[in-house]
């Protein structure tokens, strides 16, 4: 089933991401980078977080005020039991290991200030996503530098 392509406004909101490893790093700077409050929670934390860090065992209690959850362990069962709280309490959540439990998706983001393009192929192929976004942002580039030349 295909996802509902949304942009939300998350600046400021309170995000989580669980895991300390690179694929939570990308994701949490996906989210500072559009103005996402991100806390990452993780016992070993791998990856290089400009956010807030807690260095612990996830807990649901750590969740609770969440708008957004990200969870990006590399253990399947923790993963799978962050996405059932929080689909239990209306909190949206990105499994990273598991599309039917995440309520949404990374695309692949092309953005230049206020210009926002989002690709995705609703978790199928994210490779096929990323190359399409290089495309767009190829094109892009190329017009906007001809519109400044002329």
């Amino acid at each position: 089933m295909a996802y509902f392509p949304m942009f939300v406004n998350i600046e400021n909101k309170r995000v989580y991401v669980i895991g300390g490893g690179s694929v939570a790093e990308r994701k949490a700077k996906a989210l500072m980078d559009f103005g996402a409050d991100v806390t990452v929670i993780a016992e070993k934390i791998k990856g290089k977080f400009d956010c807030a860090v807690i260095e612990d065992k996830y807990r649901d209690e750590y969740i609770a005020d969440a708008f957004m959850v990200i969870a990006a362990t590399d253990d399947r069962a923790v993963n799978k039991s962050i996405s059932q709280y929080c689909r239990k309490n209306g909190i949206y959540v990105n499994t990273a290991d598991s599309r039917s439990e995440s309520t949404f998706t990374f695309g692949a983001i092309m953005r230049d200030e206020n210009i926002v393009i989002g690709v995705s192929t609703s978790g199928e192929n994210p490779s096929l996503a990323k190359k399409l976004r290089d495309d767009i942002r190829r094109e892009y580039d190329g017009n906007k530098n001809r519109n400044e030349k002329k």
